[in-house]
């Protein structure tokens, strides 16, 4: 059976296609890197914004401490160290 939506989301590699199930009390960032992907980070607090990227779809959730909101929409990027998703599926400019 698969993972309900309540039960985390869905990241889509935009440039490639694959795809993540992101589990609630997991982030993007460590999912990722368990695969095998090579991704930019250090702080892992959402401070410093070494792991910022653009996404193409979906409704981020920021908890991040580097841009306003207003300035995450403008440029449409999160911090996959602690973001997480409003809708089922987020794709990424990875």
């Amino acid at each position: 059976m698969a993972p309900s939506e309540e039960d985390g989301f869905i990241v889509e590699l935009g440039r490639s296609g694959d795809e993540f199930f992101i589990p609630e009390d997991e982030t993007i960032l460590n999912v990722l890197r368990n695969a095998g992907i090579d991704l930019q980070y250090s702080c892992e607090q959402g401070i410093c914004g070494a792991c910022e990227v653009n996404y193409l779809a979906g409704l981020p959730a920021h908890r991040d401490s580097v841009c306003t909101p207003e300035e995450h929409d403008a440029a449409k990027t999160i911090l996959i160290c602690c973001a997480g998703s409003q809708s089922p599926r987020l794709v990424l400019d990875i």
